[in-house]
């Protein structure tokens, strides 16, 4: 009997077994899956982080960088831990979007628009990563914070009608009275504020029916609401009941959305009440400005720039 070591993969060269590595479909586990299978391993994941994940990203993820910029990866397991962030917020953009353009949807996203809409989308994630999101919002120009409104805007007019739960319209009934049209407009206030501070996974859970969406909706509406409603006793007209303390409206900082808002009325130089109807009959043309919006003009976006076109202002 032959008493030479039988070879095998891990006993390979260093860079074979890298060009194995990099084949392998990454997802947020793989790292931690190859590291358990031999020390070897371990160590090649290690000390080649920066390769591995920069050859992963060049073949699967071209525009991760731009799209997510500004990550700190300098300290040790940061880009695979970046890598698999990038996968799960593509993935919940991705999921955003098949939705947000399906032609079931009775208020799908003009073709004109879908780039524009996605750059919002990824605009939430620059929101999500600041920690004083009002500033923030504050400093952004005109073409950004456009991208935002039309991200919500079209994922609360598709969660409206497509979706399940508080949201969608079967809750309020066959007709609709003042108190019905006041509490649809909460409800879709409170979407829109849990987007601007939870991101594309909530708007994501929310039309995709994700368990949690309706209690996360219901937490948001018992913190921005005013519960003050006057039920006539002949009506069957029940709104939420939720319990808990309130903030003092005294001293409640403004709504994200409601900022968002005020400050594209101050760019549009047009009244509050104006900014919606102004953005939707702008943007329904074909060629409006933002519209058909390119690589660069995305990464423009997601910058925090206007369009070249524009200005900085």
């Amino acid at each position: 009997m032959s008493t030479e070591r039988r070879s095998s993969l891990i006993d390979a060269p260093t860079e074979i077994l890298l060009e194995v590595i990099q084949h392998v479909p990454f997802d947020r586990d793989v790292v931690y899956q190859l590291a358990a299978i031999h020390p070897r391993i371990n160590k090649i994941l290690a000390k080649y982080e920066k390769s591995i994940t920069g050859y992963f990203a060049h073949r699967n993820l071209p525009h991760a960088s731009t799209d997510f910029p500004g990550e700190d990866l300098d300290h040790p397991g940061a880009r695979y831990a970046w890598l698999s962030r990038c996968i799960q917020r593509y993935d919940a953009v991705d999921d955003i979007m098949a939705i947000l353009v399906s032609s079931l949807n009775c208020y799908a996203v003009e073709k004109h628009n879908m780039a524009l809409v996605n750059t919002g989308l990824l605009v939430f994630y620059r929101l999500q990563a600041v920690e004083d999101k009002a500033a923030f919002i504050s400093s952004l120009p005109h073409d950004p914070l456009v991208a935002l409104f039309l991200a919500i805007h079209y994922s609360t007019l598709t969660a409206r009608y497509h979706s399940d739960g508080i949201i969608n319209q079967r809750t309020y009934g066959q007709f609709f009275d003042e108190n019905r049209i006041r509490l649809r407009s909460e409800i879709e206030f409170c979407f829109a504020e849990g987007a601007m501070h939870l991101g594309p996974e909530f708007i994501a859970d929310t039309l995709l029916q994700a368990d949690p969406a309706d209690t996360t909706l219901m937490c948001l509406y018992h913190e921005h609401t005013a519960h003050d409603w006057e039920r006539e006793p002949e009506t069957d007209f029940q709104p939420p009941i939720t319990q808990g303390p309130h903030q003092d409206p005294e001293t409640k900082p403004i709504t994200l959305f409601t900022l968002l808002q005020e400050r594209l009325a101050e760019l549009r130089d047009c009244p509050l009440q104006d900014v919606v109807g102004s953005i939707e009959d702008e943007t329904d043309i074909p060629d409006h400005p933002l519209s058909w919006l390119s690589l660069a003009g995305k990464a423009r976006l997601i910058q925090g720039l206007n369009l070249e076109a524009r200005g900085s202002a």
